[in-house]
């Protein structure tokens, strides 16, 4: 028997298929189209067009797909799927209506999960916290300093991404005072304090530095140095080597630190880095090795990272450095 046509999916690629050749203005109409659509899928196609394709006056045609899907939305739209499409487009096309993104900053949306329930709107509050930022709205950061105690660690870490865009002052004070309260999640500390370094990154580095040195929890140590690795802040490179120069002892848990600045992928951080392997233990040295190799294929890398090695004149360190790297080239 031939497979079952599915009616939702058809739709999906008839509309992607016409996108694909036409005109800006017919693709448009497209869109307001399948935004109408009755079923959540096409919807949150849609929605992503009109992002994709920066159809900024299709705001109004967004706002009154999102409010039909806010009727009977566990049948309509099972785990949010057109109304997060919707909030992360609006967020796209720079919507300033701050009064939806205050709405969708309070929605929930439980749904029945093996006997429970769980919260499916997550990703409308974190669209709605970075959207709200966006805004002139004078009392945003009022409102997403609700957010940061939102029951949801995911809506936390995207309200203290969202801080980042009001004003700086508050918004460190703000930052600071979420800090100190010790959120249960170790990844909304790591983001708190990673925003705090955007937002004010001479006044922050002596706060996030006495912070993180003196933290004992492994894991905390692991989720805050990789969070300001990533974050590639010349600010956060700096709270990493001083907090590496600050401990008497590299134990395990201080290679968090040269972790964060593998992670962090700068000139700067791969010049300290060598400077590790240079000067200091062994074991400090063989952990560096391993983790730039993820960086196997940045030859000007490697020709550093073999000349320090070679100058150390440590026949294990030469030889982890051969097993690591050449055994990496080979597995390609």
């Amino acid at each position: 028997m031939p497979p079952k046509k599915d009616p939702v999916q058809d739709r999906i690629k008839a509309f992607n298929s016409k996108c694909e050749h036409s005109d800006p203005e017919t693709v448009k109409e497209l869109v307001k189209q399948l935004l109408g659509d009755r079923h959540c899928l096409p919807v949150a196609r849609a929605a992503q067009v009109s992002s994709q394709r920066c159809f900024y006056d299709m705001e109004d045609d967004l706002l009154n797909a999102y409010r039909r899907f806010l009727k009977n939305p566990v049948k309509n739209d099972p785990n949010c799927i057109a109304k997060g499409a919707i909030a992360r487009a609006l967020v796209d096309l720079d919507c300033k209506d701050y009064t939806f993104f205050i709405a969708g900053l309070h929605y929930r949306q439980h749904e029945p999960v093996w006997g429970t329930t769980v919260d499916t709107a997550v990703e409308v509050r974190v669209s709605c916290a970075m959207g709200l930022a966006q805004t002139s709205y004078p009392r945003t950061l009022i409102e997403l300093v609700a957010t940061l105690h939102d029951p949801e660690a995911p809506v936390r870490i995207g309200a203290a991404r969202a801080i980042i865009c009001t004003q700086p002052l508050a918004a460190e004070a703000v930052l600071r005072a979420k800090a100190l309260a010790k959120d249960p999640d170790f990844d909304v500390t790591a983001q708190v304090l990673t925003a705090l370094l955007h937002v004010a990154p001479e006044d922050s580095r002596d706060f996030v530095s006495g912070y993180l040195e003196n933290q004992t929890d492994p894991e905390l140590i692991e989720a805050i140095s990789f969070s300001l690795g990533e974050s590639r802040l010349d600010a956060a490179l700096d709270v990493l080597k001083s907090c590496w120069d600050n401990q008497p002892l590299k134990r395990k848990q201080e290679h968090a630190f040269l972790k964060g600045a593998v992670f962090h992928r700068s000139e700067h951080a791969f010049s300290w880095l060598l400077d590790v392997v240079a000067e200091e233990d062994r074991i400090s040295a063989m952990f560096i090795i391993e983790e730039l190799a993820i960086y196997r294929t940045n030859e000007r890398l490697k020709a550093k990272l073999q000349k320090v090695v070679s100058q150390r004149a440590d026949d294990k360190l030469s030889d982890h450095f051969h097993r690591v790297w050449e055994k990496e080239l080979r597995s390609e």
